[in-house]
């Protein structure tokens, strides 16, 4: 048996939970399931399943040896359609990360219109508002904001969105805003920490264009952007957010933004995946999905605006 034959046996004891049942499957032995499975065992040098009286379950190893092979044989079937000329339906399995909030009201919905369209494919949505390693956790594609710092990975950028400092009406009413950004140090602000170390600094504009940082502090911190939302939209403090994370509470005024004459330096959403290798058909065509229905807050108001002159919309810019 060739290492494929052994993943897809694999693959169909895991999902069988049973040596016997994937021998009646396959109208073979049970004794010839037993050895198949033992030898793979013995080549990986690991137990890739747990044995009780009455069921297999995947061991530690064994759920990452899983992984690995549904995206190895997805992809070998997928390089065979290819070469064939046969683009048949995409199949195969994605593991896509990106930050909370962001991926809660703007990729999870996403998500599912993708698998509407292609039944096929498995998507596994990991939010954190931690920088993962792609490749250590075997991320096939990250959404993230800001600039690309790890050379092993390639960047497709999606849309640019502008920053706001904000907070809800009633922290406003308890405290003047500020009008300019080194007053911030007076007010109560929620900080976002990622591993342990709160982003205490905030980058801003001068008139002349320059940036520049002013630090910040305040009662309270966590590593959900979401948490630091639902705070202040209670009125606890002031926030540093994107448009596209915000823009609903601010479009509601639930959130009033200050410091405008100061504008942030917009943030660019890329899609990051590793580098070196061609996406798979899978992976590219959800990029191009996030790409069509993926806008900044900035591109969705003009566009109507645009439109109504005879202009054609464009790409959001800085």
């Amino acid at each position: 048996m060739d290492r494929f034959d052994a993943m897809q046996l694999f693959i169909e004891i895991s999902e069988r939970g049973s040596l016997a049942a994937v021998a009646r499957a396959r109208g073979v032995a049970p004794s010839t399931v037993t050895l198949a499975l033992q030898q793979l065992e013995a080549r990986l040098g690991v137990q890739l399943f747990a044995r009780s009286t009455r069921r297999l379950s995947l061991s530690s190893e064994g759920e990452r040896y899983r992984e690995d092979c549904l995206r190895i044989l997805a992809d070998l079937a997928e390089s065979e359609s290819a070469v064939t000329g046969q683009r048949g339906a995409l199949t195969g399995r994605l593991r896509i990360s990106t930050t909370n909030d962001f991926g809660r009201s703007r990729i999870a919905p996403l998500v599912h219109r993708f698998l509407r369209m292609h039944p096929g494919v498995r998507i596994e949505l990991l939010l954190s508002d931690t920088v993962v390693d792609l490749i250590e956790e075997r991320i096939d594609v990250a959404l993230r904001f800001g600039p690309l710092t790890d050379s092993r990975l390639t960047a497709r950028r999606i849309f640019t969105s502008r920053r706001v400092v904000c907070a809800a009406r009633a922290y406003w009413a308890r405290h003047p805003p500020p009008t300019h950004p080194s007053e911030l140090a007076r007010h109560n602000c929620l900080v976002l920490a990622r591993r342990g170390a709160p982003q205490s600094s905030w980058p801003f504009r001068d008139e002349a264009g320059r940036t520049f940082q002013v630090r910040v502090s305040g009662d309270r911190m966590a590593n959900d952007g979401g948490v630091l939302r639902a705070w202040a939209l209670e009125g606890a403090g002031v926030i540093l957010k994107t448009a596209c994370d915000a823009e609903a509470d601010l479009q509601a005024g639930r959130l009033v933004p200050v410091l405008e004459p100061f504008a942030l330096p917009a943030t660019e959403l890329h899609a990051v995946h590793t580098a070196g290798r061609s996406p798979s058909r899978r992976l590219s065509a959800f990029l191009d999905h996030l790409e069509e229905n993926l806008t900044s807050p900035e591109a969705t108001r003009e566009a109507p605006a645009r439109a109504a002159k005879g202009k054609p919309p464009r790409p959001a810019t800085p």
